[in-house]
């Protein structure tokens, strides 16, 4: 990796660390702008830079950094509701990425396609993360609507404007920092 690679690696990571601390605690999953980082990360890097950024988040969230929503960090973690939508955020930025890789100047159908792929993702692991620790861990005994009013529908219209939010940052940034990245890293 190149020291730009790194640089801008290290950028993203504190970007979807800091994402995570503005938080709205409305239940089981707060509202953070989580998804908003990792919907950039997928946009503007590489699949590969995507995959080890969003990887080495959730590392650092497990090892005790405090850079998951409100401030909680360690391997406690792996119990909290909210904890699967962390996981998926690997995978849901390195699909993404690769997508767009594929597209020499993404248009916006692409970037909707990606976004959308992406947060379909997201919420399948998240979601059934959450119902397991939920009904299952912690014997809450939630029905599939009730999971999916604690965990998805309040959180869809804040979706859709990181969705076009994102867009809008990541096609102005796209174009240089294309040539500071090697895509086959």
């Amino acid at each position: 990796m190149k020291t730009r690679d790194i640089t801008l690696s290290a950028l993203m990571i504190a970007i979807l660390a800091i994402s995570s601390q503005l938080s709205i605690p409305i239940g089981p999953i707060p509202i953070t702008l989580q998804t908003f980082a990792v919907l950039l990360i997928g946009m503007i890097l590489p699949s590969k830079h995507a995959f080890i950024v969003t990887s080495a988040y959730l590392l650092l969230g497990l090892i005790g950094f405090p850079v998951f929503a409100n401030g909680s960090g360690g391997i406690q973690s792996f119990l909290s509701p909210a904890f699967g939508f962390a996981i998926g955020f690997i995978p849901a930025a390195t699909v993404m990425a690769r997508f767009l890789e594929k597209k020499n100047q993404p248009s916006l159908p692409h970037y909707l396609i990606a976004s959308l792929v992406a947060t379909l993702v997201l919420y399948s692991i998240g979601l059934s993360y959450m119902s397991f620790i939920l009904n299952v861990v912690l014997g809450a005994q939630m029905t599939l609507p009730q999971v999916l009013m604690a965990g998805m529908l309040p959180f869809l219209p804040g979706d859709i404007l990181k969705v076009f939010l994102s867009i809008v940052v990541a096609q102005r940034l796209r174009t240089p920092l294309q040539a500071s990245i090697r895509p086959s890293i």
